[in-house]
């Protein structure tokens, strides 16, 4: 897999949070929302986003997670968004993971990123509910 630019940093704070199902074997479900903060590189906007998705914890530390969201640009443009994670918990009890996110917008001036596949690099900390996320080009 080769990565390409460093596309964007974002900050989130999980502002809803509700668990659906626990299970010995079968983990946690959770589903969350969350605001954040995204900071551009280069020709990726820069903006405020809104997401959600499901995330389940299984009992040996694993996570999966399916996110979807909303980012409004600096300029007004609205990209929407999909994301699908695998991470796990760390001795420090922050998950940790990779997620692939593809987006969508009807923006002109913002096209190419309709045929972006992007690599994420990410981390949360159930503790204080913030997450953290850097993104980079898939090629």
């Amino acid at each position: 897999m080769a990565l390409g630019e460093k596309l964007f940093e974002e900050k989130g704070q999980v502002v809803g949070f509700k668990v659906t199902k626990v299970h010995p074997i079968e983990g946690m479900t959770m589903e969350l929302s969350a605001t954040i903060d995204l900071e551009g590189f280069g020709k990726f906007p820069s903006g405020k986003e809104m997401g959600s998705g499901v995330m389940v914890q299984y009992p040996h530390g694993v996570v999966d997670g399916s996110f979807h969201g909303n980012l409004i640009t600096a300029e007004g443009d609205q990209i929407m968004w999909w994301a699908h994670e695998k991470g796990k918990v760390g001795q420090d009890g922050k998950i940790r993971g990779l997620a692939t996110m593809s987006a969508f917008t009807n923006s002109q001036r913002l096209s190419w990123i309709n045929n972006l596949i992007m690599a994420l690099e990410t981390e949360f900390n159930p503790e204080t509910q913030q997450f953290k996320t850097t993104g980079y080009e898939w090629k």
